[in-house]
């Protein structure tokens, strides 16, 4: 099932993504199974977890291009813009997949990780986690919700 999760999640964010931007979007079955590991402890319905891989995918692949944001790297612009439209279209994405919860929840860490970078702090970080501890949270508040009605 994770294979084809991954493929579904791929074949839609080439779709969604705009062509003239010239990025592939892709990550190895390792980078993918940190989230994949969070989706199997959770239950979501097939097209939340493709909506979440897809979410995490855009998110990995733009803290790699910036993270290539070296001075003197023959690519450095390109890097650069990358990075920033794949932060964008996050932003698109997660809207359309109606996950502006997510967003809200990921935002002071992605800032946290945005400015760490900018001050030359490249540790690589995992936004996996992040996904984990929203959806506990989430389960935890549907679980207050549903004892109240």
């Amino acid at each position: 099932m994770n294979k084809k999760l991954i493929e579904d999640t791929f074949r839609m964010l080439q779709a969604e993504m705009s062509p003239i931007a010239g990025i592939q979007l892709y990550l190895s079955p390792a980078e993918c199974e940190q989230l994949l590991s969070v989706l199997e402890r959770h239950d979501l319905e097939y097209d939340r977890k493709v909506h979440l891989l897809g979410i995490y995918t855009i998110l990995t692949v733009a803290a790699q291009r910036h993270m290539e944001c070296v001075p003197h790297h023959p690519d450095l612009t390109r890097s650069i813009l990358d990075g920033d439209y794949l932060y964008s279209f996050y932003l698109q994405f997660a809207v359309k997949c109606r996950e502006l919860d997510l967003v809200a929840y990921l935002a002071p860490s992605i800032k946290k990780m945005q400015i760490g970078r900018s001050n030359g702090d490249f540790t690589e970080q995992d936004p996996a986690q992040g996904f984990d501890e929203f959806l506990i949270q989430e389960r935890r508040q549907r679980s207050r919700t549903s004892k109240a009605i």
